[in-house]
């Protein structure tokens, strides 16, 4: 019996991911990964080189944030189906997940769909942000977006609505491209 016991809690904890707690060191500046055009990997046979800390931050990241790939899995919600940027700044690996819409036959990322980390060249995750959760924007010449209140938006503007920057201007989120309005 004690030995079932001991196999059955040693299997269980393959299946476990284990995610550092994560700290909230609100000190730390996050870079703008889409600022500079990336390297891809993969689009050429030159070789990519990344270091221990650099493959365990991201391993870490992507433990803390998606399930296993398992064949129940979602499809948005699959390791395969997210797109990973990684910038190393000093001591700290800053990574950013986001949901790649093509992956799952989409056009369009959704909403809030992605997420940041900080982590140490050690191990430990400083920060991890999802996106949506920060209260205040910074601009790029030290300004803040303007915080207002839940469910409206200071530059809102009823009599003039414009459409979501992702979005085409021609397009209702409610019809099809074909269908029209009763």
């Amino acid at each position: 019996m004690l030995l079932f016991l001991g196999i059955a809690a040693g299997c269980a904890r393959g299946f476990v991911a284990r995610a550092a707690p994560a700290e909230d060191d609100r000190s730390i500046v996050f870079p703008q990964f889409f600022e500079e055009t990336p390297i891809q990997v993969g689009t050429s046979e030159q070789p990519v080189v990344l270091d221990g800390a650099v493959l365990r931050a991201l391993t870490q990241a992507v433990d803390d944030y998606l399930p296993p790939d398992r064949s129940e899995t979602a499809c948005t919600e699959r390791r395969t189906s997210h797109v990973f940027r990684v910038i190393q700044r000093e001591d700290i690996v800053f990574v950013r997940i986001d949901m790649d819409p093509s992956a799952c036959g989409g056009t369009r990322p959704g909403l809030d769909s992605g997420v940041r980390y900080a982590i140490s060249r050690d191990g430990r995750i400083l920060r991890r942000i999802l996106d949506g959760m920060e209260p205040y924007i910074p601009f790029a010449d030290g300004g803040v977006m303007e915080k207002a209140a839940p469910g409206v938006s200071p530059s809102f503007d009823p009599a003039h609505p414009l459409p979501l920057p992702f979005q085409d201007a021609s397009s209702d989120a409610g019809l099809a491209p074909d269908a029209q309005a009763p």
